[in-house]
């Protein structure tokens, strides 16, 4: 079973949830150095890094649901929650947040090392893509999501 790919793919997605990445700090790490209190704050201008960091795993989850042998979900549930209503005063959605991106990381890595490279030409259901595509996508999705984390950090915390 060809994996040079799908390794390639595992590798990056480690290295940017929680290793050493060349542009910088991994996801945990900025996530991790984020007083709970800033994570509330409404951005006047975009979203909260609460928002964001559900929108990140919504997207996570749908990869998740698509990498299935059977996936579940209609493309409306996850449409339905991109950027899903929450309530700023619920002070658990950010643990059960940060939970819940551990759990996707581990799903993605865990589905991944089940497949081979001719996998990555599938096309995704209900998408116009192929897997390759996908996965290289859900990876830059997480580093453009962090990197608006990190100046929502900036704005609020005043660095």
């Amino acid at each position: 079973m060809a994996n040079v790919e799908i390794a390639f793919i595992i590798s990056q997605l480690k290295e940017t949830y929680d290793g050493d990445p060349w542009y910088g700090k991994s996801i945990t790490t900025v996530l991790d150095e984020l007083p709970e209190s800033v994570v509330y704050h409404p951005n006047e201008k975009g979203h909260s890094i609460l928002e964001l960091l559900w929108h990140m795993i919504t997207w996570r989850e749908f990869t998740v649901d698509r990498l299935q042998h059977s996936p579940q979900m209609q493309m409306s549930y996850f449409e339905k929650n991109d950027w899903r209503e929450l309530d700023a005063q619920d002070d658990t959605l950010w643990p059960e947040g940060m939970e819940r991106l551990k759990e996707t990381q581990s799903q993605l890595l865990y589905l991944l090392s089940e497949k081979d490279d001719a996998f990555l030409e599938r096309e995704v259901r209900e998408k116009n893509y192929n897997f390759r595509k996908l996965l290289n996508g859900i990876i830059q999705h997480d580093v453009y999501h962090l990197g608006q984390i990190v100046a929502i950090k900036k704005m609020v915390m005043g660095e």
